[in-house]
């Protein structure tokens, strides 16, 4: 269950990364703040990077 909960999260980080180059301006909103839309990116990637590393430990390919 946990293992798909982290497939789930890193799918919703990659789309939101994706789409951010399509859908969005100049800024984004994250936790109702706007920034700039790099930092938005930056801030996604490290999550998306947090959660493929919980997984990886999971799986027993990360020590």
């Amino acid at each position: 269950m946990r293992k798909t909960i982290l497939i789930i999260g890193m799918a919703i980080a990659v789309v939101t990364i994706v789409y951010s180059f399509f859908g969005m301006g100049d800024t984004g909103q994250f936790f109702g703040l706007e920034m700039n839309i790099w930092v938005y990116r930056l801030i996604w990637l490290v999550l998306f990077l947090l959660v493929l590393r919980d997984y990886l430990k999971m799986s027993g390919k990360l020590e």
